[in-house]
């Protein structure tokens, strides 16, 4: 075959050469086939180990040096180094219903139908409104544990404002601190899932689970944050931690105010 032979691109129609490895134009490979099991497995493989840009490789840096991770993904443009953030709290938010969906950390050891059900009341009137409190308490559990994803994505931005007003003298803007929160979040939760969530099946008492999750996130926050900021803006850990329990506490006032509404009014 003539090296000058042309051939069209599948993807952009741009005629090639064939002697091209790649489209010029939208820089997919010239090297295509059908798809078959083992190509699909070496492609996860790649995806997931891949040097210098999988997602192993970001885990191990959020892990120890996350704030440096967002500043060179956000403040110095070092965008092909790291896994997309948002791909990434997708995967693991995705992890997260799939475990909540075997471990149920939501309604596995508490029933509040079940607990209303067995108290004393005054009078039946009084019973019945205390059962249907406590179907709309379990309506919320039920939904924690369904669309928990939904929940962590609501409350990154709320988060991300606090951080903005804390650090506004910064110039960092709402659209960097927010990518710098997906970043961290995503971490955090996929700690909390492959950590925390097995070792509450064997200690299900108690309320250590809730702590150990608000524990891990301030101070995950608190460090991720002074690394953040760079080394002419710098900030302390005392205000990286104050920025934490504000935006933590400022989500759960939100959250409890909205499940509140909902448990004591909802239809």
């Amino acid at each position: 075959m003539s090296l000058n032979a042309v051939k069209e691109c599948p993807n952009c129609s741009a005629n090639l050469n064939v002697s091209f490895n790649y489209c010029p134009r939208c820089g997919q490979t010239t090297s295509l086939h059908r798809f078959n099991l083992p190509h699909i497995i070496h492609e996860i493989f790649h995806v997931i180990t891949h040097a210098d840009k999988g997602v192993l490789l970001l885990l191990k840096e959020l892990a120890i040096r996350p704030g440096m991770v967002a500043r060179e993904y956000i403040l110095e443009g070092k965008r092909k180094k790291y896994f997309n953030p948002f791909t990434f709290l997708v995967l693991v938010l995705g992890l997260t219903l799939f475990a909540n969906s075997i471990f149920h950390p939501y309604t596995r050891t508490n029933n509040p139908v079940q607990v209303a059900a067995t108290r004393h009341y005054k009078s039946e009137q009084q019973k019945q409104l205390a059962l249907k409190l406590a179907e709309r308490q379990q309506t919320i559990q039920l939904f924690l544990e369904k669309r928990s994803n939904l929940v962590a994505f609501l409350a990154v931005p709320v988060i991300t404002l606090v951080y903005w007003l804390f650090f506004f003298r910064t110039g960092i803007n709402y659209a960097e601190h927010l990518v710098a929160q997906v970043f961290f979040s995503g971490f955090y939760s996929l700690f909390w899932t492959l950590v925390l969530t097995p070792i509450r099946q064997m200690f299900p008492e108690g309320n250590w689970f809730s702590i150990a999750q608000l524990a891990f996130q301030l101070l995950y926050l608190t460090v991720a944050y002074r690394q953040f900021l760079p080394p002419d803006r710098p900030t302390s850990y005392l205000k990286s931690a104050l920025a934490a329990v504000t935006g933590i506490v400022a989500w759960a006032f939100l959250s409890a105010g909205i499940f509140f509404l909902y448990v004591r009014f909802g239809g």
